[in-house]
């Protein structure tokens, strides 16, 4: 049962991670351990917290159309990709123990912090070497992304933007 308490600290970190949500799956990072603190388990936390950040995704579908502008057919490409990996990744987090979620998540936050951390070094990095070898590379990061999202999410959409 969560306390009035808890109430302040989740309606604290739902206007926080409201204020960071078109940062690219930053909200996640900060309501997620708010769940966890409010006494829900980590299985559940992570389902209600993937539930209500979908809000988050047509603001920010909005806010990107200028940079999105005239991307439609790769767009559609990709979209197609994520939602296939993101329903692997959601079968693994429903037909796994829950066990096993609870042992992976220090782990799966800790690769979104890095991720977030590393971010504009990865970007810079991608910049100075796409090449026509690495034709492969957007394609497997792009898979690994989309199934973290669809089994955790906490930080994927700047994993993507890394990609």
């Amino acid at each position: 049962m969560i306390s009035p308490g808890d109430d302040l600290l989740l309606i604290g970190a739902g206007l926080l991670a409201r204020a960071v949500g078109t940062a690219g799956g930053i909200t996640s990072l900060i309501s997620y351990p708010a769940l966890l603190a409010a006494g829900l388990s980590p299985l559940r936390a992570n389902v209600t917290n993937i539930a209500s950040v979908v809000a988050c995704w047509p603001g920010s579908a909005v806010a990107s159309r200028p940079e999105l502008a005239g991307k439609g057919p790769w767009l559609r490409r990709w979209s197609f990709v994520t939602i296939a990996d993101g329903l692997v990744g959601s079968a693994l987090l429903l037909f796994t123990p829950p066990g096993v979620f609870t042992d992976v998540v220090p782990y799966l936050l800790l690769v979104a912090a890095v991720g977030l951390l590393l971010q504009p070094r990865l970007s810079s990095w991608r910049e100075r070497r796409v090449s026509r070898e690495s034709r492969l590379r957007l394609p497997c990061g792009v898979f690994a992304v989309s199934m973290y999202n669809g089994y955790f999410g906490a930080g994927a959409g700047v994993m993507l933007l890394a990609l």
